[in-house]
């Protein structure tokens, strides 16, 4: 039977949506199969509660939405006013115990109940964690309150609790001020020992959680983009009232800062677009124009040109005061594409709760899988203990930014990233970055290794007749720099992408870096995280028609690939035929194949022609191919051709949710890997993750 944790909020806006996301991260990363439940929602316009929508998407569930929550607040308050409260008692019992019996733990978070449920003679938390036999965890809020108001409240509420037969298990304290941390920490820990609860963590207040972005205040104000569009995800460091002259106002503007001034005041919004062409000068987060006045359209093309489209520009039809009091409201808000809140939450639980000691025996996985989240943090933990240096010549790219400061702040890789080093931190610190150690800025134009670059790529093409000014123009291109550093072990490898054409990313790895030996073509894989395993695709985005002797090609690499990131390969050649069943030109390809990697690699676990049911299905297995030592177990599967693999790869990734990492180009000397247009900061990080751990491989492998 599975366990169940339910965390109560002591106050209101203690946090616990965002903090249930970490735990239910946790349960994963520990091996422990989780469902989320939430027992009485309180929808939005859209129909459904709008954290447990958040966290349905970005924990990427497999359970439907609907059946995270039993009831809504209106549902509940309907029963109760009628007198029947049991039956709003039976329907959580009924919903929770219907998620209870696939998994080893139900994640349940408590109702806001003074507040939704004003009506009610108690607390209709405790009844429900008395209902479902939930262990209670409490979150309290620390935000403008001491130390003897948090634990006063704390003990209210746990007492409230103890009386009525709930088993608390202890508390978390969130939003505690940074400057007073260590402080408050030690005198909270204090008390609440002394009162016999235990704490399991303190989390400080997150800039990450607290800082709304210019895409709130576009929410918020209803407001229309001029401008910046691609840059709406700004953090704002302030909000300035620019209502004097130019000369007054100049000394007003702070990085980060959000200027608001009328929208015919077009001195101030040419003054906010020219810090965007000086070095020195601060650079605002946006402009938000008011009274519904537009610039004329020849200044806001010279805006748009000085700050090379990074500066949001909104407009407003409400006046200048009204839209200053309005932003100042702004609650930032948990939605779609903020990678940076879910990182800064989960590393926070991981820094400041004793996470080990919360879990224990209590909550534990009836048997170990192999998630996603177990999969990736084994990597992270490989990837930190024997530390590469990976460039990122897209360092002008916020996504790559903010993908190393994660990776800075994890000590997991040292990153070097390619662009003017002054632009870089300027445009870092807009976004909330810090780049320091671990964090290299290297400009290709003034580098010292240029001239030594520049020889080297004119020996290594000297038979293509490449000419020396040719050189010189492709040495200051960021991706042919990156590769060459790489190449001349400046770094052990490379990730690009973003916003480079896939062709351009791979061109110089092509060109200088060259395959290993004993491998004549590159190819790729992607690592597909399902809830219960990982699996290995390829080749899922190179090679378009392959040959036999491509096809072995793939799978000798595909299996490298699989065996250096700790799986044991058992390789699926897949055909539309299983076994000696079927005849056709296609099905001979996987069969020649087949036969090839058996004579090359004669120890590795291969079967082939093999359908993609016999390959997975050991029911299926035992009655097409019985003696198989693949069949019905694979995790390497080659596909005949980048058709079938692309479109198989997406159709798993869209249907059952999986974690797509890749592509992963391999057969390469050195490790060089492409992103895709609309990678994520944690695709990014994955990928640098992946990257780095090929280049460990390669290394001992030597």
């Amino acid at each position: 039977m599975a366990q169940s944790l339910m965390v109560v909020a002591t106050e209101p806006e203690a946090g616990k949506s965002i903090l249930s996301l970490a735990l239910y991260d946790q349960f994963e990363r520990h091996g422990a199969r989780v469902n989320y439940f939430k027992a009485v929602g309180l929808p939005d316009s859209a129909g459904a509660d709008p954290d447990v929508r958040f966290l349905h998407r970005t924990l990427k569930m497999q359970r439907p939405l609907e059946d995270l929550t039993a009831m809504t607040g209106a549902e509940v308050t309907e029963l109760v006013t009628h007198g029947r409260y049991d039956e709003v008692l039976d329907k959580i019992l009924e919903a929770h115990s219907r998620l209870a019996e696939d998994c080893d733990v139900v994640l349940c978070e408590g109702v806001d109940s003074s507040r939704a449920f004003p009506t009610l003679a108690s607390d209709i938390n405790i009844d429900i964690a008395k209902n479902i036999g939930a262990t209670v965890l409490l979150v309290a809020s620390a935000h403008g309150r001491t130390v003897d108001e948090v634990v006063e409240s704390t003990l209210l509420v746990r007492n409230q609790l103890r009386e009525r037969g709930a088993d608390v298990v202890g508390v978390l304290i969130n939003r505690v001020p940074e400057r007073a941390h260590g402080e408050f920490a030690d005198e909270a820990r204090r008390q609440l020992r002394r009162e016999d609860l235990r704490v399991f963590g303190v989390m400080p207040a997150l800039t990450a959680l607290s800082s709304p972005r210019i895409v709130d205040v576009v929410a918020t104000l209803h407001a229309e983009v001029l401008a910046g569009d691609k840059h709406l995800e700004t953090r704002i460091g302030g909000v300035f009232v620019a209502a004097m002259g130019l000369e007054n106002a100049l000394s007003y503007i702070t990085d980060g800062g959000l200027i608001i001034t009328p929208g015919d005041r077009e001195e101030i919004l040419l003054a906010a677009g020219a810090t965007y062409a000086c070095k020195n000068a601060a650079r605002p987060s946006g402009v938000v124009l008011t009274g519904g006045f537009e610039p004329r359209r020849k200044v806001m093309s010279l805006v748009r040109d000085l700050c090379a489209g990074r500066l949001p520009i909104l407009r407003v039809s409400v006046p200048t005061y009204e839209t200053a009091i309005a932003v100042h409201a702004i609650r930032p808000t948990l939605g779609d594409g903020q990678d940076d809140k879910v990182i800064a939450i989960r590393e926070a639980m991981e820094e400041y709760v004793d996470v080990e000691e919360l879990l224990g025996n209590r909550f534990t996985a009836r048997e170990r899988v192999l998630t996603p989240k177990r999969f990736l943090r084994s990597l992270r933990d490989r990837a930190r203990a024997h530390k590469q240096t990976i460039v990122l010549p897209e360092g002008n790219v916020d996504r790559i930014l903010q993908a190393t400061d994660v990776l800075r702040r994890q000590d997991i890789v040292d990153v070097v990233l390619i662009g003017d080093e002054a632009e870089l931190r300027k445009y870092a610190a807009q976004l909330g970055v810090t780049l320091d150690s671990g964090v290299t800025i290297v400009n290709s134009a003034t580098d010292a290794h240029y001239e030594e670059y520049v020889a080297t790529l004119l020996e290594l093409r000297k038979h293509k007749g490449l000419p020396e000014d040719m050189a010189r123009d492709l040495m200051t291109d960021r991706t042919y720099f990156g590769t060459m550093m790489v190449y001349k072990n400046r770094a052990q490898g490379m990730v690009s992408g973003s916003t480079t054409t896939t062709q351009a990313t791979l061109r110089p790895a092509f060109e200088f870096v060259k395959t290993r030996p004993g491998i004549r073509h590159v190819s790729s894989v992607f690592l597909m995280c399902l809830p219960d395993r990982v699996l290995v695709y390829g080749d899922c985005a190179v090679i378009p028609n392959p040959t036999p002797e491509q096809l072995a090609d793939i799978a000798t690499a595909s299996a490298a690939t699989a065996a250096a990131f700790d799986l044991e390969p058992r390789v699926a050649m897949l055909s539309y035929s299983t076994g000696a069943s079927g005849q056709g030109e296609d099905v001979e390809a996987v069969r020649e194949a087949t036969r090839l990697v058996r004579e090359r690699a004669p120890d590795l676990l291969i079967e082939g022609p093999i359908q993609y049911d016999a390959a997975v299905d050991p029911d299926v297995a035992r009655t097409k191919l019985p003696n198989s030592q693949v069949a019905g177990r694979a995790n390497v599967f080659i596909f005949p051709d980048l058709n079938t693999g692309n479109n198989t790869y997406k159709a798993v990734q869209r249907s059952a949710g999986a974690i797509a990492i890749g592509p992963i180009l391999q057969g390469l000397n050195k490790p060089v890997n492409d992103l895709s247009r609309g990678a994520t900061v944690t695709d990014i990080v994955n990928t640098v993750i992946v990257t780095a751990i090929q280049a460990q491989s390669l290394q001992e492998s030597q």
